[in-house]
């Protein structure tokens, strides 16, 4: 694996890949539809986890450091069509939970990277503090 692309150490990656096995235990068994799959050999693959549900949704999931603090990156995908609201919010519930806050980033133009046309990203921060961002629901907006 070439830690040269992802910028963090060999420790981190360890790391992530431990997280990331363990945020799949803590989460129980899968609901019934979910399997997981194996990921063709790709270093960028290494130490993530994947799932299928038998309606074609496709999901890889990783925990990584990001600045100082460990982040869960679920991408959700199909095949011929980019995922619908309601694929979104079942992944979030199924793979991150009801406890934690998700987030969808909108990078700006020369930040963002597409490695798949119908493909969908979540974030959830990990760390006990949350996510760092105001309560944007306080006044009845979200």
């Amino acid at each position: 694996m070439s830690l040269q692309n992802l910028q963090i150490s060999e420790t981190e990656w360890q790391e992530g890949k431990q997280r990331t096995d363990a945020w799949i235990i803590s989460r129980g068994p899968l609901p019934n539809g979910w399997i997981e799959v194996a990921l063709p050999p790709h270093p960028f693959l290494e130490g993530q986890r994947a799932f299928e549900h038998r309606d074609q949704r496709r999901v890889i999931l990783t925990v990584d450091p990001h600045e100082g603090r460990w982040w869960l990156h679920v991408s959700v995908s199909r095949a011929k069509y980019t995922p619908s609201y309601e694929d979104l919010a079942d992944v979030k519930r199924v793979f991150i939970g009801d406890d934690h806050q998700a987030l969808q980033v909108f990078p700006r133009r020369e930040r963002h990277v597409n490695l798949h046309p119908f493909c969908l990203h979540l974030w959830a921060c990990l760390e006990p503090e949350g996510d760092g961002l105001p309560d944007f629901g306080k006044e009845g907006t979200i």
